[in-house]
């Protein structure tokens, strides 16, 4: 009970207004499930409180969740039904906001109706396949490295590592740098990720290699150690083809809005 309150608490807001601004549902197929003052409140007007409500209803038990939306739905109704005969619906206020809430739900549902046509299955598959391409053959290094103040600091550390010393251990004693306690490693990375300097040093050694002459950037000297190389990682399509169409149908959104612009005649003020 004290959860069925909370969540009450936490989603009635918001969802009341929208609910009760939300046109009646029109399936012809759908079942009455409750009536306040002879309006009905079917299946489908449960199904759509349901979607506008989100990702709020997992917080509750499955067989709670329609029973409560229901009870939402009607409370809504009740509240509408009192701000009507209050005269709220007459007022200049209601209506800028009922405005601005059609307005809103139009631009919602023509961005998703022209960006859907607009953008397949194939597309994201092309766009896909064109990214991986681009990396194709790409490397990657796994790259250790001791951060020191002075030049003189990093020559001393090259003459120890040159003696046999463990480099992590040196790292781990020695680096000033934020991977030093864990032994200097700095994990895998490709071009375009490090400091010039430090990048043409790491991606120049062989493997297993260190660097015999310090490296300077601008966050001081660098002994660096290269630990491994492999192929650039690139994501599998399944794990990135939602977000490809997303990016996608953004990319078409701008398309259409410029178009719009085009055609309108559209006058701002100081502007």
């Amino acid at each position: 009970m004290h959860f069925t309150k909370h969540l009450r608490r936490a989603v009635a807001g918001a969802a009341l207004v929208s609910i009760a601004l939300a046109a009646p549902a029109l399936a012809q197929d759908a079942k009455v499930l409750a009536t306040v003052d002879g309006s009905e409140i079917t299946s489908a007007d449960l199904d759509f409180a349901k979607k506008s409500l989100g990702d709020a209803l997992n917080q509750m038990p499955e067989d709670q969740r329609d029973p409560f939306v229901v009870n939402m739905l009607v409370e809504s109704r009740l509240l509408a039904n009192a701000a009507r005969k209050d005269g709220i619906a007459d007022t200049e206020d209601y209506k800028r906001q009922l405005e601005w809430m059609e307005a809103q739900a139009l631009r919602e549902a023509y961005v998703r109706k022209a960006t859907e046509k607009l953008v397949s299955d194939a597309d994201v598959k092309a766009k896909y396949d064109e990214a991986r391409s681009q990396v194709a053959g790409n490397k990657e290094i796994k790259a250790s490295h001791i951060l020191l103040k002075s030049k003189e600091d990093a020559v001393a550390v090259i003459a120890e590592l040159d003696k046999g010393a463990d480099f992590a251990e040196v790292a781990k004693s020695k680096s000033t740098g934020p991977s030093g306690p864990r032994g200097g490693d700095l994990g895998f990375f490709g071009k375009g990720r490090m400091v010039p300097a430090f990048e043409a040093a790491a991606f120049a050694l062989e493997k297993g290699a260190y660097t015999k002459e310090p490296v300077q950037s601008q966050f001081g000297w660098h002994v660096i150690r290269k630990d491994d190389e492999r192929e650039q990682a690139f994501p599998e399509f399944d794990q990135v083809k939602d977000r490809i169409k997303v990016s996608l149908q953004a990319e078409k959104l701008q398309g259409i809005i410029k178009d719009l612009r085009a055609n309108a005649k559209i006058d701002i003020k100081g502007q």
